[in-house]
């Protein structure tokens, strides 16, 4: 018999240094602290994760990446900066993990709290894919507090037979393809999260700076909650 859902759930962080859009954002400083080094440190705030992962790239530029997350207590994989699909795959096996979460370390807000929440939702229900990283299935999120989740076995499988460079790309888009056969669950967002017109991931630099003025302003740091987070945004909201 196997191991009872969702057993060793590993959390994998996608990042690398080459952004199109924002090269090197994940060291660029956010009140004070790179980027990538928030990701962590609240991602490291979870319960119900088993490891936590940097999986980056293989490129020499992503060192300082490897470097950052090891000083951090953080463990680290490295693999194909184009085939993400099969880095995170050959990831999971290495750190024998039975659940994967998926987490893009341009979301500096993550909350430990709302990751553990989806692993719960995930462990108690029967669907392959779940999500609450923004709003999805009508779950009605705010972008940037939470993660995908999917079974290890899924994520193997989707490797094997996923060819299109958009898939190798692009980890789970294979699951949101029109007729694909995976059952796709998002618990719903609490009332205090359920802002689906709000984003706090950083894509280009003014995000980053918009994101360090907010947090500025009200103080908002490795402690702050998703729930304090949107309050915070709310209120400069009303104030403008």
């Amino acid at each position: 018999m196997g191991e009872p859902r969702p057993g060793r759930v590993v959390a994998l962080v996608q990042a690398r240094m080459g952004s199109s859009r924002f090269p090197g954002k994940m060291l660029a400083p956010l009140a004070g602290r790179p980027l990538l080094a928030w990701v962590l440190e609240r991602l490291k705030r979870a319960h119900r994760l088993d490891a936590l992962v940097l999986a980056t790239t293989d490129l020499p530029r992503d060192a300082a990446l490897v470097a950052l997350a090891q000083s951090l207590g953080v463990a680290t994989f490295t693999g194909s900066e184009s085939d993400v699909l099969g880095r995170f795959s050959q990831a999971a096996r290495q750190f024998e993990a039975d659940t994967v979460v998926r987490v893009c370390a341009d979301n500096p807000f993550i909350d430990g709290a709302v990751v553990d929440e989806l692993v719960e939702f995930f462990a108690a229900s029967d669907c392959d894919y779940a999500c609450n990283h923004l709003d999805r299935l009508g779950s009605g999120y705010a972008d940037g507090f939470g993660a995908e989740i999917l079974s290890a076995a899924l994520l193997h499988r989707l490797d094997a037979r996923c060819t299109e460079p958009r898939h190798r790309e692009h980890v789970t888009i294979a699951v949101w393809d029109e007729g694909a056969p995976w059952r796709k669950a998002a618990p719903p967002a609490p009332p205090a999260l359920a802002q689906p017109a709000m984003r706090f991931d950083v894509d280009e630099p003014g995000h980053l700076a918009a994101l360090e003025a907010l947090a500025l302003r009200h103080g908002l740091g490795l402690h702050s909650t998703a729930a304090e987070v949107v309050a915070a945004r709310r209120k400069g909201a009303v104030a403008a």
